[in-house]
């Protein structure tokens, strides 16, 4: 499981092309397998499987149980953290969706702000938006498509997101004070930062499966705060674990912001040799910013043509 994740990386580092999916798509047929075998295979203690099947923390157990347990819940929560980014660009649904409320349930012992820098409430939301703008694809193309439906899971999703975000699920903060100065300073840990960051992400990925770039309007608030954010609180040390939400924020950039977000893409530690795909970022906002203003009707799914071998890391 390590070796495969191990490839995924490499092939992204390598930049040889789309690649890498190849050994994500590996990766998660194994994890499916071995959940469907519930993880009989894998040499662990008994002990060590029923915790990871019941999702026990650990206490006292000893360095056996613990090294198998720890193990494995980290390169799951990497699976899952890979299958769900490289969702977003490639317009599907992500291969092991079943799962990821068992791995990355809010109150789960696999903690993904650990592994990627983001709490699961926000990751297993973007991974629903994920899903539904590859039903509604699918709906849409087989002349099924049912309206009422769809609003009703965007509502759902919608309501998830704001939940979180007005029930402290970004420790201490707290929508409801516009006094930004009094937001921000209590916004000093990077998990809750690099979280708030993906939350305004997941708000603006769903409006975009559900209405494209139209209406951008509604997002004044939510790109508003983004932006202001981006510009007067995160360090260019926190920009490498935020490629994902960068780049959906940035793709409803307004003109005033376009510079800002040129700068951040051109700059390291964004801007790394060894992550040569991240070079290609930047182009493609540019051409979403330009078919914005020039394809009416210019829709995500339309921008993911630009992004199929794409992944946001």
């Amino acid at each position: 499981m390590a070796s495969i994740v191990q490839l995924v990386f490499f092939e992204l580092f390598a930049g040889q092309g789309n690649v890498w999916h190849i050994h994500l798509r590996a990766a998660t047929n194994w994890y499916h397998r071995v959940c469907r075998e519930k993880l009989v295979y894998l040499g662990l203690t008994e002990k060590s499987r029923t915790m990871l099947l019941e999702d026990l923390p650990l206490f006292e157990e000893g360095p056996v149980v613990r090294e198998g347990v720890v193990i494995f819940r980290f390169l799951a929560g990497t699976i899952v953290w890979l299958d769900i980014t490289s969702s977003i660009t490639a317009g599907t649904a992500p291969r092991l969706l079943p799962y990821h409320f068992h791995v990355a349930a809010p109150n789960s012992q696999t903690k993904l702000e650990d592994i990627m820098g983001c709490k699961n409430w926000v990751m297993l939301e973007i991974g629903r938006i994920a899903a539904l703008h590859d039903h509604k694809t699918q709906a849409l193309q087989q002349a099924r498509f049912d309206y009422t439906e769809f609003e009703q899971t965007v509502g759902d999703i919608g309501r998830e997101i704001q939940c979180g975000l007005t029930q402290g699920a970004l420790e201490g903060f707290d929508i409801s004070d516009r006094d930004s100065t009094a937001v921000f300073n209590t916004m000093s840990e990077p998990i809750t930062l690099v979280t708030r960051i993906f939350a305004y992400m997941a708000s603006i990925y769903l409006h975009l499966v559900a209405h494209g770039f139209q209406q951008l309007d509604v997002l004044d608030t939510t790109i508003s705060e983004a932006m202001g954010m981006l510009r007067s609180r995160l360090s260019f040390q926190l920009l490498p674990p935020l490629v994902c939400p960068l780049f959906v924020i940035g793709s409803v950039a307004r003109q005033g912001d376009e510079q800002f977000m040129r700068m951040l893409f051109s700059s390291p530690p964004l801007l790394d040799p060894l992550l040569e795909h991240r070079g290609r970022i930047l182009p493609i906002l540019e051409e979403i910013w330009s078919r914005r203003q020039s394809t009416p009707g210019f829709a995500w799914k339309d921008s993911l043509e630009l992004t199929r071998d794409l992944l946001l890391l």
